[in-house]
This record gives structure tokens, sequence and C-alpha cells, in this order.
């Protein structure tokens, strides 16, 4: 009876929570608020930006003369890999706190580009090349520079799946573009594209499931978002147009994408947000004398209690049943 008795309370408790939440039929954007980090040219080069999830509250980091670009927050959200030349020769990969204090260098003497940060915050991926972009190859070192450990040779722009154990990058080894797994081990490669159009920045769904990336048009040659599951199956299209749309990132509760979009050839763009499903929401930065580019959203975790201090219906259940 006490089972019987529990089981009509959740039924019930869940009915009363769908009828009371209007956040549910809204759009995720405006529910679950977190931070958008991203690099603009809007002060004549490459500068770091954070701002709030719906487009306000915008604000400068990593102010230096220098080119900075690139960031992606590590998973606990208190620090920022980003890609600098303030030291001069090639491009570099850094480290600094969240509020833009405090940089370190990580890198040195060959190019390295596109840092992305293993799930438990312990290693960074990132792109290398000994001759200055022309051979890359994919490197995994520690938080803190050391151990540097080449992955996989003539290959770029990696991502970790959530769980640590692989990472998504794009290929250069058939002639043009595509999507690749390996294991963070180096064992299990496999290829998930075959349409051998260029294409780029794959990206994790926070759940695993899914790979969001950009990939080119062949009738308008224009960029577009595409989405496909972990196994390269199932690929849907996402954003159409006569626009470029490319750099798509996930929001941490999966329900969200921020991506550029620019509405014309010079690759000026702006960022925006659209649902999961390719439905559009709205446009973040505004038009200005240059462009936004490589969203990241800040790492939030899985949130009992979004921005809008409505609690989602497995927090209510976990709360009244721990």
């Amino acid at each position: 009876m006490r089972f019987g008795r529990t089981l009509v309370s959740i039924i019930g408790l869940t009915v009363m929570l769908l009828s009371e939440e209007p956040w549910l039929k809204s759009a995720p954007a405006e529910h679950h608020k977190t931070q958008i980090i991203f690099w603009s040219t809007r002060d004549r080069n490459n500068q770091i930006y954070v701002m709030d999830s719906d487009g306000t509250n915008r604000r400068r980091l990593a102010a230096n003369q220098a080119e900075n670009f690139r960031p992606a927050w590590s998973l606990d959200g208190t620090k920022i890999a980003f890609v600098s030349n303030r030291n001069g020769g090639f491009d570099q990969i850094y480290l600094m706190d969240d509020d833009g204090k405090n940089p370190i260098r990580l890198t040195g003497a060959v190019w390295n580009d596109y840092p992305a940060w293993s799930p438990d915050g312990k290693k960074i991926a990132f792109s290398s090349s000994p001759d200055g972009k022309k051979i890359v190859h994919i490197a995994v070192m520690d938080a803190d520079g050391n151990n540097r450990v080449k992955l996989e040779h003539h290959a770029m722009q990696p991502s970790w799946s959530p769980d640590g154990k692989e990472i998504a990058y794009v290929s250069l080894t058939d002639g043009v573009e595509e999507i690749y797994v390996i294991g963070a081990n180096k064992r299990g490669r496999r290829r998930l594209t075959h349409d051998l159009r260029v294409k780029g920045r794959p990206s994790w769904s926070p759940d695993g499931g899914r790979i969001v990336y950009w990939c080119i048009d062949e009738a308008s040659l224009y960029f577009q978002i595409y989405v496909m599951r972990a196994d390269g199956k199932k690929r849907v299209r996402l954003t159409h147009g006569s626009q470029n749309n490319w750099l798509p990132a996930w929001s941490p509760d999966g329900r969200t994408i921020a991506y550029v979009s620019a509405r014309d050839n010079r690759l000026i763009g702006t960022i925006h947000l659209m649902t999961a499903d390719g439905q559009y929401i709205k446009q973040l930065s505004d038009a200005h004398n240059g462009g936004d580019y490589d969203p990241h959203f800040r790492p939030t975790g899985l949130a009992v209690s979004p921005a809008s201090k409505t609690t989602i219906i497995w927090g209510r259940l976990k709360i009244l049943f721990e």
C-alpha cells in the first residue's frame, strides 16, 4: 500500500507540475540563464568577451593589445583556456581565471590552437602544428601544460565526449574535412561523415547522444548547421537560408544551440540562439563593425534550480524523496 500511495503521489505531483510550470512551454533560453563566452573583432583585433545567455551584460575579458580568441570554459566554470599571440611568434594556448585575471602560458615553440577541456577538468585537447598550420595533429596535455601526448595525425578541432572516453574531431586525411571519433586511449578510431564536403567544429550534446557541426551546402555554398547521432547516423540539417551559419555550441541542458550567423560572404557574424531541433529563438549579439565568433556556454552541471528560480520536475522529485 505504501508503494501504491507513493506512486499515486508521484503521478499527482507530476500532473500538478505540468499544469503549473509555464516554462515548459516557452523558450528554453529564458529559463536556463547562464553565460556565453566568445571572441570578437569589434575592437579591431580579436578579444574575448562574456555575456549572459540572453545577450545582456556583455563585458570584455583578457584585455590585451595582442590577439586573444578561441576561449573555452573548464567544466567547473572557474578557468578559461584561450589562444593568444601575446608573446609573439605562433599562436599559443593560455589559461586564465574566469574573470580574465592571472593568465599563464601553457604551450610554446609551435602553433597551438582549439583548446577543449576534458569533462573532469584534468586534460586539455588541442590542435598543434610544428610548421605553422600546414601539418596539424591533435595532442592532449594536463591542464597545467605538462605531459603532452600526440593523439591523432592530420586532425584538428577536438571535442570531448561527456563521459571523457572519446574525442570527436575533424580529420584531414581524406582530402577534405570529415568528422571522426577516437578513444581518449588512442583506440577505436571511426569515421562518422562520408559526404566529402568541407565541415568543422563538432560538438557533443551534454547527454553524449548527438554531435552538432557545420557543413558547407554544395548548392548554395553557404555554411549550415547539422546534427547527427553520435554514431554518425540520422543526420538532420538545422539551419537554412541565404546566410552562413556555423560554429555551433550546445547549452548545458542540451535544449538550445548557440551559433554564428552572417548574412554575407564576408563571414562577419553575430551570435544567435535556436532550439536543439532548429527552431530559431533570437539574435544575442548586436550588429557592429566587427564579428562575433565561437560562442561557448558556461557549464552549469545538472541544475535543480534554473536561473528563473523555477525548479524542474526531477529536481522537485529528487528533493522530496531523498
